[in-house]
């Protein structure tokens, strides 16, 4: 089945990842993401783990990597940092650490391993499954707290939006790319300028769209405004 080859944008299946529960989902990529954080063993089960997805819900490992270029030069950039430093006259003024190198590494291997995670749980799981997860662990926390808690009112909604804006964002962010190379656009510096203040203008325009609907469905942003589960 043909799907739109857009960075965190749910590609349509069967497969045993696309029919696990949502909530499952969420935790692994909580996991992993927490993982990559902890070199080398946790980075290593990431890693196995990101493979072993990816192969069960018949995607190729290295796509889950599409649109992370900036990520990958970020990275990049964060390992040159550590790997040299300045010193006097008497060293050359720039001294190279293994040490520093390998940190870096790790450090940017830990970031790219949290974007494949999340690349990887939007591809096999539809907002509609997030949004149902994240419900009933709110029904799970507000039976436990008791409804004279009202700190986890509005906690699903909150946290589905927030999932829910990182799609969107590359979907603007290919529509804007698309655009731009059919108008025969030049890539480096240029481009990021015509780009970025169009994906930000996209990206507000988002927010007060889900706002106005928020607001039409009886959705205030203050806390006593949430209903408890039922």
């Amino acid at each position: 089945m043909a799907y739109r080859m857009t960075p965190y944008a749910y590609r349509p299946g069967s497969t045993f990842l696309h029919r696990a529960p949502g909530g499952i989902k969420l935790l692994g990529l909580f996991l992993i993401s927490i993982g990559g954080f902890f070199p080398v063993y946790g980075q290593l089960c990431g890693v196995l783990l990101l493979i072993l997805g990816s192969i069960s819900a018949k995607i190729r490992p290295w796509e889950l990597l599409r649109g992370g270029a900036p990520l990958v030069t970020t990275a990049a950039f964060v390992i040159l940092l550590r790997s040299v430093r300045f010193a006097g006259p008497e060293s050359g003024f720039i001294v190279y650490s293994c040490s520093g190198f390998i940190e870096g590494l790790l450090f940017g291997l830990g970031i790219i391993l949290a974007f494949s995670a999340g690349a990887l749980l939007f591809s096999v799981t539809t907002m509609t499954e997030l949004r149902d997860s994240l419900a009933r662990a709110e029904t799970v926390l507000w039976a436990w707290k008791g409804p004279q808690k009202a700190g986890f009112r509005g906690l699903s909604l909150g946290l589905s939006l927030m999932l829910g804006f990182l799609p969107r964002f590359f979907e603007i962010w290919e529509d804007a790319d698309q655009a731009y190379q059919a108008r025969c656009g030049k890539n480096g510096f240029s481009k990021l300028c015509t780009l970025i203040p169009r994906i930000i203008q996209g990206m507000i325009e988002l927010a007060i769209e889900t706002a106005a609907a928020l607001e039409a469905r009886g959705i205030g942003c203050d806390a006593q405004d949430f209903h408890s589960p039922s």
